[in-house]
């Protein structure tokens, strides 16, 4: 119907009318789909999303990040670690991904490790599923940083991380309390770090905090496979 034949209509039939053809016009749609939101995260935090994963929706896809791991945790999730291939871009940062029954639900961005050589260690039947993020850190440190699956979110506490100035870290649970501790090492600096005596140094997951428990020189002594208890070099 023509502009001209509703404006000649009188009174409530007019108006009635014109209220009939604003629904229609407003319930057309412009491109066939409603609009869709792209979630952001920065360094240490955490966003929630429900659509399917994919490299095109992780925060790192600016660096061509791939996914390198996937891990299954309890009831349906599954962690997947996300790193990127350029090993000369100190800026990016390891990616953790939650997904459940095969859709994203979270991503996590790792504040300290480099982000290309991460490794993801959990221990999925735990009392508290919990999963270690073991990377390096620059020219010789690296980082250990422990997240817990709780209320179907990754939770990383403020204190659940540790540096170690030497060599890798390593994820294992040292005392059986099924949370993640870590394995490290570090240098005495005598006379310097090339010279220096190297020391297995322990850390323990413990109500938020993963803290040093001891060291031990390494010598030939192998990897431990318990909390250590004696002193650290000072640094």
């Amino acid at each position: 119907m023509r502009a001209s034949a509703v404006r000649a209509m009188p009174g409530v039939a007019g108006a009635a009318l014109l209220l009939v053809l604003a629904g229609c016009a407003s319930g057309r749609s412009s491109g066939g789909s409603p609009p869709t939101t792209t979630p952001t995260t920065t360094p240490g935090t955490t966003q929630t999303t429900q659509t399917t994963s994919t490299a095109g929706s992780v925060p790192c896809q600016p660096t061509n990040c791939q996914p390198r791991q996937t891990l299954p945790l309890a009831d349906g999730y599954q962690v997947v670690l996300w790193l990127s291939p350029d090993q000369q871009n100190f800026r990016t940062r390891p990616v953790v991904e939650l997904r459940h029954d095969g859709a994203a639900v979270q991503w996590w961005t790792s504040p300290k490790g480099d982000g290309w050589n991460g490794q993801l260690t959990c221990l999925a039947t735990a009392a508290q599923p919990n999963c270690m993020l073991t990377d390096t850190a620059g020219m010789h440190a690296s980082i250990a940083e422990l997240v817990l699956l709780s209320g179907g979110r990754l939770v990383h506490p403020a204190g659940a991380e540790a540096t170690a100035d030497s060599g890798a870290m390593h994820a294992v649970d040292l005392d059986g309390d099924g949370y993640l501790d870590a394995v490290g090492a570090t240098n005495d600096y005598q006379p310097n770090y090339a010279e220096g005596t190297n020391y297995w140094q322990t850390f323990r997951y413990n109500d938020g905090q993963l803290g040093v428990t001891g060291c031990q020189p390494q010598a030939d002594m192998p990897r431990p496979t318990k909390l250590l208890t004696g002193a650290c070099p000072p640094i």
